[in-house]
């Protein structure tokens, strides 16, 4: 056979043998991340280009020197291949991390799809509820049948509050599933502003018989949507009431941490004694319209089930959050938000 031939036919065989072995590794590899298999496969060519001219520059019996040269300019070529592989290895992570958050937005807008449905479903029998009943009082008013009547209007009254109360939250729900930005920012006082509204609360737990503790006494400044703080809060405590057993206690808290140079983290933490919550249930309390088992569904006084989702948008709007876990003998919901000074 003619040398020359011979020596390509050496180097085809040796750089095919390589060449397979690598394709073999790179397509286990690309079975755990395709990104790493795109990375290493120019590395692959050059490693089999390079395998196939070394044994057949060492058949051709070239010089120590000529093979050290040939060697040096195929080393030459691996960083180049390794730089096109990093190209490839960032443009599909990029492509890979675009169709991740796709794939979780698609995710989040089914199951906010389905909440809507299943809150909506929830309210309009809530609704239907206290309009049946008022209808019934009223026309046992008109017909002379009821032995005590102030009764019956206070009654219709708090049917009505309850009914405003739950076209208040869906409305609020609506605004702010549609981005709605709120009122101007303003500074005030979390510690004034939630002892206020744990005052406002104190009727609402001597009927439940809960008694209120509250622990606000520093003031905590915030510059803040005021009026949907407001809400979030009184949101959060009258959750709190609601949820907790006669003779129980839900205490407040205020407090503020890191705030020395006008920056911080301004905390508002409320705990109950409902007993607590099953571990999967404990993120299902901030899905529109959930409101527990059955044992945990409060009575007349509920709403529409969007209080907790509705405080904790309010939270994340304003770059904060709110947190719920089981503690002692009952629940923690903690409201964070950030300190900032005023502009």
């Amino acid at each position: 056979m003619i040398p020359e031939v011979s020596a390509v036919a050496l180097a085809a065989g040796t750089a095919g043998v390589v060449g397979a072995l690598g394709a073999w590794g790179t397509v286990l590899l690309a079975r755990r991340s395709v990104a790493s298999a795109i990375l290493v496969s120019p590395v692959v060519v050059v490693a089999s280009i390079a395998g196939g001219v070394l044994v057949s520059a060492r058949a051709m019996f070239l010089s120590d020197d000529d093979v050290a040269i040939v060697a040096l300019l195929l080393a030459a070529s691996v960083p180049v291949a390794l730089a096109c592989g990093l190209l490839g290895y960032r443009a599909v992570r990029r492509i890979d991390q675009q169709a991740a958050a796709a794939q979780a937005q698609g995710d989040r807008q089914a199951a906010l799809a389905a909440s809507r449905r299943e809150m909506v479903t929830w309210a309009s029998h809530d609704l239907k509820s206290p309009l049946a009943g008022i209808r019934v009082m009223a026309e046992a008013l008109e017909d002379g049948l009821v032995a005590d009547p102030t009764d019956y209007h206070r009654r219709i009254r708090r049917e009505s509050d309850r009914m405003t109360r739950m076209v208040d939250d869906l409305l609020e729900m609506s605004a702010l599933q549609q981005g709605g930005s709120g009122g101007a920012r303003e500074q005030v006082d979390l510690a004034e502003l939630t002892r206020d509204i744990v005052q406002g609360q104190v009727p609402v737990a001597e009927r439940a018989g809960v008694r209120l503790r509250v622990e606000a006494e520093e003031p905590v400044p915030l510059v803040v949507d005021a009026g949907r703080i407001e809400r979030a809060v009184a949101n959060i405590v009258r959750n709190a009431i609601l949820y907790t057993r006669a003779e129980g206690e839900v205490r407040v808290a205020v407090r503020a941490e890191g705030t020395g140079a006008g920056r911080g983290t301004a905390y508002l933490q409320v705990d109950d004694t409902c007993g607590g919550l099953r571990g999967d249930d404990l993120e299902r309390v901030f899905e529109p319209g959930w409101r527990g088992s059955a044992p945990r569904t409060p009575g007349a006084v509920a709403g529409a089930g969007v209080g907790m989702t509705i405080a904790r948008a309010i939270a994340e709007d304003h770059d904060g959050g709110v947190d719920l876990a089981n503690h002692g003998d009952g629940c923690r919901v903690t409201l964070r938000l950030p300190v900032r000074p005023a502009r």
